[in-house]
C-alpha cells in the first residue's frame, strides 16, 4: 500500500497537534480548570500535563502528598479514561501506581504505598490516632463509583504497631489484611502473623455500602499484664478466649 502525499500530510498534522496538546504546561491547565472555591490545592507544578511533577497536594490546608511525579498513560484514553502513573510521596508516604478517572468511576491499579501510621492518618484527616507503626500495601485493583466502593483486591500490612495512650508505648505486633471481592460483598480478612496480640476476623462491605465487622482479639503466651488488662475492658471473652470487636453501619 502506497501512502499518498495528502495522507502523509494529514498524519504529520495529527502528530504535530498531539505533540502540542501533550506539551501544554500543567500549571497553565490547572489554572484554567481549577474551580475558584476548590478546597484542593496543588503546589509547585512543573512540566507538561502529560508528564511532570508537583511539590505538594493539600486539602483544606492539610497536606496529603509531597514530591509526586506523573506520566500519562495514553492507551487508557481509548477506554474513555484519563490515567497517570504516580510515584513519589515525600515524608508522608511513598506511592507508586496508576490512577485512572472516567465519567463513571475512579480506579487504582497496581498501587503500592508505605508510610508511618500517624502520617497517613493525618493526611486522611485524623489529627490524632492512639497507635503508631509502619503501614504498607498493594492495591492490585480498586474501583470507586458514584454509589461507593465497587471492587477491591489487594493486601495491607501493619508493622510494629504500638498503642500510645499508655504511659509507655504498648507493643501490639504485626498485622495483615487480604482484600477480596465476592459477587455479593468486598471482604477484608485480618490476621496477625507475629506479636503479643493475636487477631483474626473479617470486615464485610456490601453493595449498598453497609458494613459488618467482627474482629477477634486474644493475648498470646507471654503477653504483658497491661495488654491483658486492656483486653478485659472489651467485655467477657468467648469460650476460645477471644475478645470481640463488633460493629455495623453504613458508609456515608
Amino acid at each position: 500500500m502506497t501512502l499518498t502525499r495528502k495522507t502523509l500530510l494529514i498524519v504529520a498534522g495529527l502528530a504535530f497537534a498531539l505533540s502540542l496538546l501533550a506539551n501544554i504546561p500543567a500549571a497553565l491547565l490547572y489554572t484554567a480548570v481549577k474551580p475558584k472555591d476548590s478546597r484542593l490545592q496543588v503546589h509547585g507544578l512543573q512540566g507538561a500535563w502529560s508528564a511532570g511533577s508537583l511539590s505538594g497536594i493539600s486539602l483544606n490546608s492539610r497536606l496529603l502528598a509531597q514530591d509526586l511525579h506523573w506520566q500519562l498513560q495514553p492507551l487508557q484514553l481509548l477506554l474513555g479514561r484519563v490515567a497517570v502513573r504516580l510515584s513519589g510521596g515525600g515524608q508522608i508516604a511513598t506511592l507508586d501506581g496508576t490512577v485512572a478517572v472516567s465519567i463513571a468511576s475512579q480506579r487504582l491499579n497496581n498501587f503500592r504505598f508505605t508510610g508511618g501510621l500517624k502520617s497517613l492518618a493525618a493526611a486522611a484527616g485524623y489529627a490524632y490516632v492512639p497507635v503508631d507503626g509502619q503501614a504498607g500495601g498493594e492495591l492490585k485493583k480498586l474501583v470507586l463509583t458514584k454509589a461507593g466502593l465497587d471492587y477491591a483486591e489487594g493486601s495491607l500490612e501493619l508493622k510494629g504497631v504500638q498503642w500510645t495512650l499508655s504511659r509507655d508505648p504498648l507493643l501490639l505486633g504485626d498485622f495483615s489484611a487480604v482484600i477480596t471481592t465476592l459477587p455479593d460483598a468486598v471482604t477484608v480478612a485480618i490476621q496477625s502473623p507475629s506479636g503479643p496480640l493475636e487477631a483474626g476476623g473479617s470486615i464485610v462491605l456490601r453493595p449498598d455500602q453497609s458494613y459488618e465487622a467482627d474482629i477477634q482479639l486474644k493475648p498470646r503466651a507471654g503477653a504483658s499484664e497491661m495488654l491483658q488488662n486492656y483486653l478485659k475492658t472489651l467485655g467477657a471473652p468467648d469460650a476460645q478466649g477471644n475478645y470481640h470487636l463488633r460493629q455495623r453501619g453504613k458508609l456515608p
